[in-house]
């Protein structure tokens, strides 16, 4: 970020019962950028038996500013549409400078 602070970088990571995947996007929030977004769509509930991806997410620093109106206009209709059996969720969280 030193050398490029004002580039957008985008991480995707996969959500799964994995505690390396449930702390990333806390880990990620404490990095030192100004803005930062963080959306993730859960599909389904997690398994019983802790196997298997139920959702992503995406962790943007720098996110382009009309990002977000955008993404809460479009996530209820995505969770909607491709959650199993009624499951589907999001989360939107942001920190603008």
């Amino acid at each position: 970020l030193k050398r490029f602070a004002t580039g957008t970088y985008a991480v995707w990571y996969p959500q799964l019962q994995r505690s390396e995947a449930v702390q990333l996007p806390a880990e990620l929030q404490r990095f030192p950028a100004k803005s930062w977004l963080h959306v993730a769509l859960s599909v389904q509930t997690p398994s019983a038996d802790g196997f298997g991806m139920y959702g992503s997410g995406l962790f943007i620093i720098n996110p382009p500013w009309t990002l977000h109106a955008t993404l809460q206009a479009v996530m209820p209709l995505l969770a909607a549409r491709l959650g199993r059996d009624g499951q589907g969720s999001f989360v939107l969280e942001q920190q603008a400078d």
